[in-house]
């Protein structure tokens, strides 16, 4: 199942739900590429689906699509619009007062940025040991799943490389990590950090963090995030012997600014 699929089943899944199940989400960002002093400014929308029903299943999702103004010099020929999904359920195996272990099940999903990453899909499953406390949460995960990669052909072919260079796919474990804390009724910050391993080599890792403000002044209910989304990739799976790297670059970081709201 292609992760647009399985993400219309959650959907229609979340349809019963009740409507705070819901949140949407609008805004700026700056999509980075440091190597190549690279900015490209957009704007943004989202929407996510969180919902756990009383037998305590867990069903999640967001949808992000990103509008680029695209004055950029990495990629002449891109399509500035890009997207990214996310999808997936969990459910608790044990727990002792704060503590608890869960199972999960996830895909992800990165389409059409301008750093030249054509389609990123990840499916993974995956144990998780947490706490939940009143103020602070934290937790490590550890499992293993499909990770495929594809590079837009645009940069490459200037470099020497073909459509049949493009693609990497591979049967990969992950280790991540979480913790959040909030600060008053309506506030919190969030740190994460990801990463995948095929036979001992680093594939790719992700850090993201988060900072949640209530503005109830603006709407009730509502908050302003920041956030910043850095990824790095092993562009090692792609070289060619005689050939420069398949791209200039291994890395981008995207800032945003969103004001979320419940449906």
């Amino acid at each position: 199942m292609t992760s647009s699929r399985l993400f219309a089943v959650l959907l229609f899944a979340g349809g019963i739900a009740q409507a705070d199940d819901w949140h949407y989400s609008i805004g700026v960002h700056d999509f980075q590429v440091p190597q190549a002093d690279s900015d490209t400014f957009g704007i943004n929308a989202t929407a996510t689906y969180d919902h756990r029903t009383d037998s305590g299943w867990h069903l999640f999702g967001s949808a992000d699509v990103f509008r680029d103004f695209d004055e950029d010099h990495l990629d002449p020929d891109h399509i500035p619009i890009w997207w990214q999904v996310h999808a997936g359920t969990d459910g608790r195996m044990w727990e002792s007062g704060s503590a608890h272990v869960d199972w999960t099940a996830d895909i992800n999903s990165r389409v059409n940025t301008v750093s030249s990453i054509e389609r990123r899909h990840e499916g993974l499953a995956a144990l998780v040991a947490g706490v939940d406390g009143d103020l602070f949460q934290g937790s490590m995960q550890a499992g293993a799943g499909w990770l495929f990669l594809e590079i837009d052909d645009d940069v490459p072919k200037t470099r020497g490389y073909t459509r049949d260079d493009l693609r990497n796919t591979t049967f990969a474990y992950s280790l991540a990590a979480r913790g959040a804390a909030k600060f008053g009724a309506s506030s919190s910050a969030a740190v994460s950090a990801q990463g995948w391993w095929d036979h001992e080599q680093t594939l790719q890792t992700e850090y993201e963090a988060e900072l949640r403000f209530g503005v109830d002044q603006v709407h009730k209910g509502s908050q302003l995030v920041l956030s910043a989304d850095y990824n790095e990739y092993n562009l090692d799976h792609y070289a060619r012997a005689g050939l420069p790297p398949i791209l200039p670059w291994d890395h981008d970081l995207m800032f945003r600014v969103l004001m979320t709201e419940a449906w």
